[in-house]
């Protein structure tokens, strides 16, 4: 039996109206709105503050963030031996393996070596690509207000239990949505909101009590402004409550299985894209970085992000790497991010394929030195997840020099000499 939710029937939350500069917290993290932009700009944002990985700096800690990447991309690999992300940034291309050093940022990168391009399964492919595509949607965003319109946030999730598949859970999802979108009652309500267009983002997380999190992020481009946004909250809700039980997904409540936002709170959510996760932190996150970095950012009320569950598991932890080769599985060739067809040629952005954007190089470099093919195996057979000596690498030759690099390499290479 379907469930159906007048107005009249609830006392609604005014508040979810709030569009103040001033910040609100999404869950536990605090949400802002971006700096307006007087003009939407026609070509990705340059001259930005980036790291090595490509991924802008917005914390004093980046160097921390870089070092957890490795570790999290090195677990990985231990649980993934079959996936690309085990040899990535490993696996060379050529004789020698180049160390080559940014004129732009004074950062140091490696050459050479296979990259994987895996937005689910290696964090230092996931925070390249996720940083390019939040500035996609930023793009997007600032485009469509621009020419007079709206975006809001729409978020939507059903019941789920610590029994349940991760990966039945997702094709219940996938057909609940298809039946949404098809769904002539969705189709008028797109018709009467003006809506141009949505960009779609998958997101999980994984609590002790209840298991696996899927839901789905949307950003709907409008030409409507609303005002009242419990009533488009109502239409979705009644409708995404009969998609869910047609497909087994359970009963939504009114409280979590829909919720729409709009305003600062959108633009927040878009921001939030362009940060990621550390072990623990609260940043500044906002909506492309919800729509695009979900699987880094840190959990919830006791929950687990999936890279979350590789610092457990490097500490120790089996489940969750157990976890982690679920989840590994389940989101194994799904998209980051899903836009509706024709969308991204409104807004004149280049297609990209997440392989492509990881081995896409942002600016120039000088090579700073070869690393021979012994020298590289004592680099990576003498590493570890919690101890990672191609990261260490790098971090010594921008700070020390060649010379400094050199003599880090020439130790490893005599302790892999001697341990074997």
């Amino acid at each position: 039996m379907s469930q159906s939710i007048s107005l009249n029937s609830k006392n609604l939350n005014n508040s979810l109206n709030n569009t103040s500069d001033s910040g609100v917290y999404l869950g536990s993290s605090r949400i802002y709105s971006p700096t307006p932009s007087s003009v939407a700009c026609r070509a990705l944002p340059e001259n930005l503050p980036v790291d090595e990985d490509g991924v802008i700096k917005v914390a004093p800690d980046a160097t921390e963030n870089r070092i957890n990447r490795y570790q999290r991309q090195s677990a990985s690999r231990s649980l993934l031996p079959d996936k690309r992300v085990f040899k990535c940034l490993r696996h060379k291309l050529a004789k020698n393996v180049k160390v080559l050093k940014s004129t732009e940022h004074a950062k140091c990168h490696y050459g050479d070596l296979l990259v994987c391009g895996s937005v689910w399964d290696c964090p230092v492919c996931a925070a390249k690509i996720s940083e390019r595509r939040r500035l996609e949607l930023t793009r997007a965003v600032e485009q469509h207000k621009s020419f007079g319109g709206a975006v809001y946030l729409i978020t939507f999730t059903y019941p789920h239990g610590r029994e349940d598949n991760l990966k039945d859970l997702l094709d219940k999802q996938s057909k609940a949505m298809i039946w949404f979108y098809q769904h002539r009652t969705y189709k008028e309500l797109a018709k009467r909101y003006q809506k141009q267009g949505r960009v779609r983002a998958l997101e999980v997380n994984h609590g002790e009590q209840n298991g696996w999190h899927p839901h789905i992020h949307e950003l709907w481009f409008l030409d409507l402004h609303l005002q009242d946004f419990e009533t488009l909250k109502l239409e979705i809700f009644n409708l995404w409550t009969k998609a869910c039980q047609r497909y087994g997904l359970g009963l939504p409540s009114w409280d979590h299985g829909v919720d729409v936002r709009g305003g600062g709170d959108a633009a927040g959510y878009i921001a939030k894209f362009g940060t990621e996760d550390k072990k623990p932190t609260v940043k500044t996150w906002g909506i492309e970085d919800e729509m695009t970095k979900a699987n880094a950012k840190n959990g919830r009320n006791g929950s687990r992000s999936p890279f979350q569950l590789l610092d457990d598991y490097i500490d120790g932890d089996k489940q969750a790497g157990a976890l982690f080769i679920e989840y590994s599985k389940a989101f194994h060739r799904k998209k980051q991010l899903t836009w509706s067809r024709g969308l991204k040629a409104v807004f004149d952005l280049e297609a990209m394929t997440d392989e492509e954007i990881a081995n896409h190089k942002e600016d120039k470099a000088v090579l700073l030195a070869e690393i021979e093919p012994e020298e590289w195996k004592a680099i990576t057979r003498t590493s570890t997840p919690k101890h990672d000596n191609r990261v260490l690498l790098l971090i010594i030759a921008e700070n020390g020099g060649a010379d400094a690099m050199r003599l880090f390499i020439q130790d490893l290479v005599n302790r892999y000499k001697s341990a074997n």
